[in-house]
């Protein structure tokens, strides 16, 4: 199957650090979910590469209704980098010194415990570390919410050991969905699962149809293929159906490539097109080399009265679960 040849420009923002495996604990990270520490005197916090990191960290979660910071964030002093506070999932590490010549990143996996990352930015003074994490603010965030992702999604396949087995026969594709999604809708091609909730709702959507050009995956494709699939069969009052809400937040794109597949990812705002509901979509889609189809798997939230980082982010590791069986394993429905 080709692989879209005239897409893989990936953004291959992993190289920007020096990333190995620390092998240094055995205990599970700890902390919520977004939590980031800092470990930083006092004085520098308050200072200006404080203050640089701070906004950095502090940035708005994208394509979010309303504004919510990308992580909660700690900072705590070295002296009190005690063994409780290495146990933190995220942790960055500012090292500004007169012995480096110019600004970088590293980062260590595992160091000190399983599925914790540690990264540490190096500068020889504030002026250039203020400098370089304000022009690296996306690299630092976008490394840090995929790996809450791909954790989230190792924790979902531990806690629903079996892939989805419909996903599996329609569309040959292994993806474990979080418990409760129970209220289930199926047209030919197209899988709708929600948890029908009247508080935080979450819903997962996957359709597929046949490869024919690598064009398929450009972002105003990608949008104009959910708003037809999506407004065909989800519904709302007043004759709506849901569409891409792209006057209000011009979605995101970009391309990326997970357990040997490559995908396309958008994420944005939805809407139904006469009623007042809305919020946040993430989608992936791929081809699926064993069947010749294009899968898109689609995961958003209805949740109006709470904040919807965390609840989209939970829903999100989904997408971190995708894989495809080997030929001779998948099971599709003729």
């Amino acid at each position: 199957m080709k692989r879209f040849s005239g897409l893989l420009a990936l953004i291959a923002t992993i190289v920007l650090f020096t990333s190995c495996d620390g092998g240094g604990g055995f205990l599970s990270a700890s902390g919520t979910n977004n939590e980031m520490m800092v470990l930083m005197d006092d004085t520098a916090w308050e200072s200006s590469p404080g203050r640089a990191l701070f906004d950095v960290l502090n940035s708005n979660v994208k394509a979010l209704p309303q504004a919510e910071p990308n992580f909660t964030i700690v900072q705590i002093a070295p002296e009190n980098f005690t063994s409780t506070f290495k146990m933190a999932r995220n942790i960055i590490i500012p090292d500004i010194s007169n012995i480096y010549s110019y600004p970088k990143l590293t980062a260590e996996i595992d160091k000190y415990a399983v599925g914790q990352v540690v990264m540490n930015i190096h500068a020889p003074d504030s002026a250039s570390f203020a400098k370089f994490v304000t022009e690296n603010r996306e690299s630092i965030v976008n490394y840090f919410v995929d790996k809450e992702l791909e954790r989230t999604g190792k924790w979902l396949k531990r806690e629903v050991s079996a892939p989805l087995s419909r996903a599996q026969q329609v569309f040959g594709i292994n993806i474990h969905v979080p418990k409760g999604l129970t209220n289930v809708t199926e047209h030919q091609n197209f899988y709708w699962a929600t948890n029908n909730a009247s508080r935080g709702r979450q819903d997962i959507v996957i359709y597929q149809f046949p490869y024919t050009t690598e064009k398929v995956f450009e972002k105003d494709s990608l949008i104009s293929i959910r708003n037809k699939e999506l407004g065909k069969y989800i519904k709302g009052s007043f004759d709506s159906e849901m569409t891409t809400a792209t006057r209000v937040y011009s979605p995101d794109y970009r391309t990326m490539e997970l357990d040997g597949i490559f995908r396309a990812e958008l994420r944005g705002l939805w809407e139904m097109s006469t009623d007042m509901m809305g919020g946040p979509f993430v989608m992936h889609a791929f081809v699926n080399d064993n069947t010749g189809m294009v899968v898109v798997v689609e995961v958003y939230v209805y949740a109006p009265e709470m904040n919807k980082r965390n609840l989209m982010r939970n829903l999100e590791a989904t997408l971190y679960t995708i894989s495809l069986p080997k030929p001779k394993e998948a099971v599709i429905e003729g």
